[in-house]
């Protein structure tokens, strides 16, 4: 079987196994304390659904492995929240990966377009982010940059996420806004996107 890679958003570091110089188990007879919330998380890891171009499958973080990079981070997040988040943290990216397939099926010359890799830049404004600031709109809470393999072609798209507008239906919203970097084919590629969603390509 393929070895995972690492998580498209960086969580690719498999659970480590317990240090030799932990505490041995106590005795069954010894009254045993009650686990933890964080202890009763789950350390199952959903394989995402983009392809990669190593050919292995990304693998997105556990709740466990959540909570620990959250906590180190010094976030303080709720140990029962963990399956809520780890279900919109997947939720998200597997949609992100589909506003850029928008893209990328521009390109009917490459069939199956693949991610490489992935940055994260957090705090790191995009041009796009700055001048949409000035006429005032929110800044994103977080900023990718995804490195796409269209079949030998490397092509960089940027992701900016924004906290949307939440409805009875949906309490948490997120906007997404994928597209090509500014290059010449980039900005090719935004304009003919443009125009097929108006009917006019």
């Amino acid at each position: 079987a393929a070895k995972a890679s690492s998580c498209p958003l960086g969580y690719g570091k498999d659970e480590k196994e317990a240090p030799a110089s932990s505490p041995a188990p106590a005795p069954q007879s010894a009254p045993q304390p009650a686990p933890q919330p964080a202890q009763r998380l789950s350390s199952e890891r959903d394989a995402s659904t983009i392809p990669s171009s190593s050919g292995e499958p990304f693998m997105y973080p556990s709740e466990k492995q959540f909570y620990g990079a959250a906590s180190a981070k010094g976030h303080d997040v709720d140990p029962q929240d963990m399956a809520m988040v780890v279900a919109i943290h997947n939720a998200v990216n597997e949609k992100a990966w589909q506003e850029i397939l928008r893209y990328e099926q521009l390109h009917t010359d490459c069939a199956t377009p693949k991610l490489e890799r992935f940055v994260g830049r957090p705090g790191e404004m995009s041009p796009k982010a700055r001048l949409t600031g000035l006429f005032g709109r929110t800044s994103p809470f977080d900023r990718h940059d995804w490195h796409v393999d269209r079949c030998g072609t490397p092509v960089r798209y940027v992701v900016d996420f924004y906290d949307g507008k939440p409805s009875p239906t949906h309490p948490i919203s997120i906007h997404i806004d994928a597209r090509p970097e500014v290059s010449l084919g980039g900005v090719a590629d935004r304009l003919r996107l443009w125009l097929k969603d108006r009917g006019l390509f």
